[in-house]
């Protein structure tokens, strides 16, 4: 399975089981490089397999929300399971990006919104 599918302006991660300091250096990268080549408005991150997760995946949320808000785009979060979003809470994550159920959740409300066909 791949670790990322995009399509049109929207890409989804679907992030690891551990999210430590190599995967967020290894993730970045790889956004770095689709950014290049496409433009992207739309993040979302998978959290459904992901069971730890240090201060370098709030790092990575961080700084990949900056490059689609500069595009005046959204970050999501989905499957966010109950110590992970422990994690996110208390680092104020959710003051920048929005939490959804699921992929779906957050297409239909980018089609009702008008921001994706």
């Amino acid at each position: 399975m791949k670790c990322y599918e995009v399509d049109n302006e929207a890409m989804i991660y679907y992030l690891p089981r551990e999210l430590d300091h190599y995967a967020a250096d290894r993730l970045k990268r790889k956004t770095e490089e689709i950014f290049a080549q496409q433009t992207v408005r739309y993040l979302i991150f998978d959290f459904e397999k992901t069971v730890f997760m240090d201060s370098s995946g709030i790092g990575l949320i961080t700084g990949r929300f900056r490059r689609v808000n500069d595009q005046g785009g959204k970050v999501y979060v989905i499957h966010v399971g109950l110590g992970i979003d422990k994690i996110l809470e208390l680092s104020g994550i959710y003051r920048i990006v929005q939490k959804m159920d699921s992929k779906e959740d957050i297409l239909k409300e980018m089609v009702e919104g008008g921001y994706y066909a």
